[in-house]
């Protein structure tokens, strides 16, 4: 009896200093990275989410591309929208350890609210940019650590703002124009990243 509870006690202050040990490992790397005030920003379309559902129906409600109310019936109809999981994870996984995720996408605010509401919980930012350029500029002036880049000129913009960039494959389905090939400019691709 008293062998069998030395045993079970044993067992449990073993789980015990593995689970403190991870735990203090987890807080050391939460505490730098925070205090350095690490970035980590995520391309929305076709990063964080396969939204060509979205533009789908901003095609159909048969809104001029580029108006306010093109943007707007895009950024209304983020329900449509599906998360794709692995970069999803490694989103969170970068929260968790303290860098800032911000999430930066190419359209414009318009009727935004309630999208830009749904990425509370996940994004410390949801900003929006108007072109490629507004893109680099705001790698630079944010001073990103790491930005997950879909298309080629992403790529490029992060370069140019001397920021890592990690490439998250697009969806074969995607109707979101951007050439995007992976590895061709021997950057690191996010696996699982195109489902």
């Amino acid at each position: 009896m008293l062998q069998a509870l030395d045993i079970f006690l044993k067992r449990w202050m073993l789980r015990l200093k593995i689970f403190s040990f991870l735990a203090a490992t987890w807080a050391v790397f939460f505490s730098v990275f925070t205090i350095m005030g690490l970035r980590a920003g995520f391309e929305y379309d076709d990063g964080l989410v396969f939204s060509t559902p979205a533009y789908k129906t901003a095609q159909k409600s048969g809104t001029e591309p580029g108006s306010k109310d093109h943007w707007n019936a895009v950024n209304r109809a983020y329900k449509l929208e599906r998360s794709k999981p692995a970069v999803l994870l490694t989103a969170w996984l970068f929260r968790v350890f303290g860098f800032k995720v911000d999430i930066i996408c190419q359209r414009d605010p318009a009727g935004s609210d309630s999208l830009t509401q749904s990425w509370k919980p996940l994004a410390g930012g949801f900003l929006f940019v108007s072109d490629e350029n507004g893109k680099y500029e705001l790698l630079e002036k944010q001073r990103f650590t790491v930005y997950f880049a879909v298309s080629d000129s992403d790529v490029i913009q992060a370069r140019k703002a001397g920021v890592w960039a990690v490439r998250i494959r697009k969806n074969k389905r995607s109707v979101l124009p951007g050439e995007a090939t992976p590895r061709k400019f021997q950057e690191p691709v996010l696996p699982l990243s195109e489902f």
